[in-house]
Formats: structure tokens, C-alpha cells, sequence
């Protein structure tokens, strides 16, 4: 006969069983918030409803993101501007990493991350090493644990010059470089995301050096996301890419919801993308 401790240790091995398997999304965007901070784009309240209220690709799509990869943030203060709009819109708090300003010219930008540390843990975040000058705005690299299942992912969060037509196309075949580098060093983590406006579209040949690679990189989501002045959308450059043989997590992805692009163009001339991720345990 089983004794009552014996019991109560079972019980409790299996509670906490159930929490491990229980899976969890993580919810993910990108976004160029269109020099975030200058004059005439400090609108937080906007930023915040957009990234919580119109996360997913219909207007009645769950609300709530769990973390966000920004582009184009132009100061330091943007970034925690834009985190307390959320945390005020959400309801839950926010907390974020801001990069330094990034940029050959006296034109810089930098990158952020904002993520609920409820969901989302950063273990590191720091810009790539630049040898040799390759990049206009050498990427931000953003490892992070989802917390409700113990899932590491590292993301590449990278804004493309636009610039010359050359110039664009050798950074685009630069970035395999780096994407290789993070995900061959290491051992613990083979989940990598490279997320951000391209300025390209992701079935371009450019792509060839990344797409290249082994195990085979490929993309989610090419669609329209940029908005010219005719409140028409324009081009496909914003993109998530990785390794599908590693990245076994992927549930889902596309393009955020836009009521009135005219009027969100005041916003932003570029349309948020989402990734969904879905995991019970660390799959690495």
C-alpha cells in the first residue's frame, strides 16, 4: 500500500508535468515605425494600438503581442515612449532594448525590442561586430527565452540600406554571413530568426547566398507591406526568415491589420508583419 507522502510526491510530479507539456504561443512583429520620435511621428498612443489591438491579419484576430522587433526608432526616448504606450494600452508591463544610433552618415536610426516580461526573458541583446564596415546599420541580435515553455530563440532584427541598387544587393548577400555565424555559434540554441525591412522583395535572386545555406533558410511573408502617398500598399520587404528544419515552432504568420491605410499611413508607410510560434518545451 502507498503511503501518503508517496501519494502527494506523485500528485505533484504530475502537476508539474501538465505545466511542462501545456503549450504557449509566442506571439512576434516586426515593424519600421517610420523615424519614430522626429517631428510629426511621436504618436505612442498610435504605435501601442497597433501593436496590441491590430495584431494578426483580421480585425477580429485575439489582441496581444508578446514582443516586438522595431525598426527606425531615432532616439533613445522613443523607444521608452513607445513601451509605456503599451504597457498603458495593454493593460500588462513593458520593458525594451534600444540600441545606440546606427549609421555611416549623420542620418542614424536605431533598433529596438520591446517585449512583457511575463512571456518573454532577453538573455542577450547587443548590434553584430561590423568587420570591414559591411552593413549601413549592422543588425541588432536579440536572444530571448519564451518563458511559459523554456523555448530559446535568437532574431536577427536588420534594416537593409536602401541606398544604390548595388549597394542593397551585396548587404543582401552579405547577411548570410551572419546568419550563419549566429546560428553556428551555438551549441544550445539552433533557433534563428531573421526579421526587419529588407527592401527587397523574398523571392528575389539576391537572396541566393541565404537561401543557400545548409540547412535550407526560407522565408514567411512576401506580401505587399510598404505605402506609398496614394495610401496604396507598394512593395514586399518585410520578411521573416529561418530554418525550418530548426525553427519547428512555426504556426503561423502575415501581414498585421490596417483598417484605413491613409490613415495609419500618418503612422507608418510600412505595414507590420506577425510571426506566431507555438512550443511546449525548448526544442534545441
Amino acid at each position: 500500500m502507498k503511503t501518503w507522502p508517496t501519494v502527494l510526491f506523485g500528485v505533484v510530479l504530475a502537476m508539474f508535468a501538465g505545466v511542462a507539456a501545456a503549450g504557449s504561443y509566442l506571439r512576434v512583429m516586426s515593424w519600421n515605425t517610420l523615424h519614430a520620435g522626429w517631428s510629426g511621428q511621436t504618436d505612442w498612443a498610435g504605435y501601442a494600438a497597433q501593436a496590441w489591438n491590430q495584431y494578426g491579419d483580421t480585425s477580429t484576430a485575439s489582441n496581444g503581442v508578446d514582443v516586438l522587433f522595431a525598426q527606425e526608432v531615432m532616439y533613445a526616448e522613443s523607444a521608452a515612449s513607445i513601451a509605456s504606450a503599451l504597457t498603458a494600452r495593454s493593460g500588462v508591463t513593458w520593458d525594451y532594448r534600444v540600441t545606440a544610433a546606427i549609421g555611416r552618415s549623420s542620418y542614424k536610426e536605431r533598433y529596438a525590442v520591446f517585449f512583457r516580461p511575463d512571456r518573454v526573458q532577453i538573455l542577450s541583446e547587443y548590434v553584430w561586430n561590423d568587420t570591414g564596415d559591411q552593413f549601413e546599420r549592422e543588425p541588432q541580435i536579440v536572444k530571448l527565452r519564451h518563458l511559459q515553455t523554456g523555448a530559446d530563440y535568437t532574431f536577427i532584427n536588420w534594416h537593409t540600406v536602401f541606398g544604390e541598387t548595388a549597394q542593397r544587393q551585396a548587404e543582401i548577400q552579405r547577411i548570410a554571413t551572419v546568419f550563419s555565424s549566429i546560428q553556428n555559434g551555438s551549441s544550445s540554441d539552433q533557433d534563428v530568426v531573421l526579421v526587419g525591412d529588407h527592401n527587397r522583395d523574398a523571392t528575389s535572386p539576391w537572396w541566393s547566398t541565404l537561401t543557400g545555406l545548409s540547412p535550407a533558410v526560407g522565408y514567411k511573408v512576401n506580401e505587399l507591406t510598404s505605402i506609398n502617398t496614394s495610401c496604396g500598399y507598394a512593395n514586399r520587404y518585410d520578411h521573416f526568415w529561418y530554418q525550418p528544419s530548426y525553427v519547428t515552432e512555426y504556426s503561423a504568420s502575415g501581414r498585421d491589420y490596417i483598417s484605413n491605410l491613409c490613415v495609419f499611413r500618418e503612422l507608418s508607410d510600412h505595414a507590420p508583419i506577425y510571426l506566431q510560434l507555438y512550443s511546449s518545451a525548448d526544442t534545441d
